[in-house]
């Protein structure tokens, strides 16, 4: 049965910052504040095999980088929460089946 605590633990805490980044996040460029209309220009790096070449990318660009994240997060969440709520109800279950069958 613990596990289906830290599942409702972890369920609700991903919903929950799921619902924070998609309210309250504030798009970034190398830790400093984007407004609207801002570009953040990629830092030039050493490309090697397999590696994608940095592109700039803008305010839009970027806030939409967070949110897709506040909805995975939300996604995942709902998932986990749903998993235990499956599981509490095959321990329940079980433990019924359990006290009617001595």
């Amino acid at each position: 049965m613990f596990i289906v605590l830290v599942l409702l633990v972890a369920g609700t805490g991903l919903l929950l910052m799921g619902y924070d980044k998609l309210h309250t996040a504030v798009p970034t460029c190398f830790g400093k504040p984007m407004s609207p209309g801002d570009v953040c220009h990629a830092r030039p790096v050493e490309v090697t095999e397999g590696m994608p070449k940095p592109q700039d990318s803008t305010y839009a660009e970027q806030l939409d980088s967070l949110t897709s994240g506040g909805w995975t997060a939300i996604g995942i969440g709902a998932v986990v929460l749903a998993l235990a709520v499956v599981l509490a109800a095959a321990f329940t279950t079980s433990a019924i089946q359990e006290r009617r069958d001595p």
